[in-house]
């Protein structure tokens, strides 16, 4: 699996607080770990469908992190509230 980060992501990570990074990057590494071991799926990532080929997980109680899942390419698109990513979500 390959990854890729859109500007859209990194301007939206940039914005959250140091501790927020933290948590956005070990959910990060989490879901990749679970991507390139093919385990079963990871506990507290609330990873779930949000749309066509678009995807969603939890970094903590208010963080989500949207991607879009093709063939062997993940790519990140907005980390931001559940709120900031439903009007993201209208501008896609």
């Amino acid at each position: 699996m390959r990854y890729a980060y859109k500007n859209s992501f990194d301007r939206a990570f940039k914005k959250l607080t140091r501790t927020e990074q933290l948590s956005v990057e070990s959910s990060l590494n989490t879901l990749i770990d679970f991507f390139e071991r093919k385990t079963s799926q990871p506990v507290g990532l609330g990873l779930k469908p949000i749309g066509k080929n678009y995807w969603e997980i939890r970094s903590g109680l208010k963080i989500r992190i949207l991607f879009q899942i093709e063939k062997d390419l993940a790519t990140f698109y907005f980390v931001g509230n559940h709120d900031q990513l439903r009007r993201f979500m209208q501008e896609l």
